[in-house]
């Protein structure tokens, strides 16, 4: 598959429904600044790039953007530790490629204000990488399109209803400067992955009848360092604190709960309901070790999600698709998709392969992003993305509250996760505290409730 291809977004029904339910909430109500109607590169064709957040992703996310094609240099790094925003450094220095490309000089920031300082080094038309955790997507992608900057925005998305719809209100804004905008659903953009889904679109199962998604792997350790605040020590380890990336069920699931959504013609669900718990796990924080939930669609579909984080379990990551006429297996944890007929997943049964070789698709990403950039084509993945997100935080509010959930109960949702979050700084208090005997309360069904 070409790797200038054009990612789908919503199609066209589902995207009306899922853009209705946004109602009048206006960009403007998010934020506001002067029209761009073309963004181009510098003249002499170099991109600037600043990258917002230094974990692994980060790191990830910017060594792949210097190396697409075409001239570009890393003019600015921020973390709230400012520390690992210097390991990054270190780490493209010891790559000969990226290493010339290095121009940070004295720009390089910590503290929660790091995406501020390093947006302005920008010029509009320059780009930024958004890898914080997921709970500073909204406010710092608002503030990138106000500075008219194009943006690579890890997922997800956003940890709360709130959050996505602030989202949609920054992108109208991003879509009227012309912004170029990608998200970091890699699997979009993996050539066998895309070939896979056009061949069940295509009918290659016949009709989708039933969705499956697992992620069961082994136990997930707490990240606590006993020299931090408890602020400093949950932005670290966000993955251990709800607030942080959603949950789990959030931030883990939400690549094959997209790609069964692609598959189903991109439709979103119209319910959920589920349940999880904390079977083994010891550690002192907000994950569960376990859930389970189903989503329904309209046309009666169901999609079932398992997520366990148990050491010495049976281990699977996937997705299994089927249809009337057989079954497939694809989607993040799947390097080489297939489909079979019938329901059985055995070799003799396979009746279809991709015919693309497999690709990174991390460096897929950024090389759709950045061509589309210097040939000034449409780019814009955000719809999409906040369909992924809103999909997955479902989820997790039909998981924590033990209720069957509809779409709108929880697209109306004023919920906020971290309330605030805008204003904080290393200082600042946690959002979650302790109990009076020191436990950290994790949700519980029949008495949480986010709507």
């Amino acid at each position: 598959m070409s790797s200038t291809s054009i990612s789908p977004m919503f199609s066209s029904s589902s995207r009306r429904d899922f853009l209705k339910t946004f109602g009048t909430l206006t960009a403007g109500s998010v934020l506001s600044g002067t029209m761009i109607p073309k963004v181009h590169a510098a003249e002499d064709n170099t991109i600037k790039i600043g990258l917002v957040g230094c974990g692994g992703r980060g790191r990830g996310a910017i060594y792949q953007a210097l190396h697409t094609q075409g001239p570009t240099k890393l003019a600015a790094i921020g973390d709230a530790f400012v520390d690992r925003a210097k390991n990054v450094l270190e780490f493209l220095k010891k790559d000969e490629f990226a290493a010339p490309k290095l121009d940070v000089g004295d720009h390089v920031f910590g503290d929660l204000d790091n995406y501020k300082k390093v947006i302005d080094v920008l010029s509009p038309g320059d780009v930024v990488i958004l890898a914080t955790p997921p709970a500073f997507r909204p406010h710092h992608f608002a503030y990138a399109v106000e500075k008219g900057v194009h943006i690579f925005a890890e997922k997800p998305l956003a940890v709360d209803t709130p959050g996505c719809k602030k989202m949609l209100a920054a992108n109208e804004i991003a879509k009227q400067k012309n912004l170029k905008v990608a998200v970091g659903l890699n699997n979009r953009h993996y050539w066998r992955t895309e070939e896979t889904i056009k061949a069940i679109q295509d009918g290659e199962i016949g009709d989708i009848i039933a969705c499956w998604v697992y992620r069961l792997q082994p136990e997930f350790p707490l990240i606590h360092n006993p020299n931090l605040t408890p602020l400093q020590n949950q932005l670290l380890g966000f993955q251990n604190w709800t607030w942080g990336n959603g949950s789990y069920m959030v931030d883990w699931m939400i690549h094959n709960i997209d790609i069964c959504c692609w598959a189903h013609g991109e439709q979103v669900p119209v319910s959920v309901q589920g349940q999880g718990g904390r079977q083994v796990r010891k550690y002192n924080d907000q994950m569960y070790d376990h859930c389970a939930y189903e989503y329904r669609f309209d046309d009666g579909v169901k999609m079932m999600v398992q997520l366990r984080q148990i050491t010495k379990a049976w281990r699977s990551f996937r997705s299994v698709i089927h249809g009337t006429k057989g079954c497939a297996v694809v989607g993040e944890g799947v390097g080489n998709p297939v489909i079979y007929k019938g329901l059985k997943e055995i070799p003799e049964n396979i009746v279809w392969k991709p015919q693309a070789s497999g690709c990174d698709s991390y460096q897929e990403e950024q090389n759709r992003l950045f061509q589309a950039i210097r040939e000034d084509k449409l780019w814009n993945e955000i719809e999409h993305g906040v369909q992924a997100t809103f999909t997955s935080i479902m989820g997790r509010m039909a998981v924590d509250s033990g209720l069957e959930l509809s779409y709108d109960t929880c697209w109306n949702s004023t919920y906020e996760l971290a309330p605030g979050i805008e204003n904080w700084t290393l200082e600042s208090e946690a959002p979650i505290k302790p109990d009076e005997n020191g436990i950290y309360r994790t949700a519980i069904p029949g008495e949480t409730k986010e709507f």
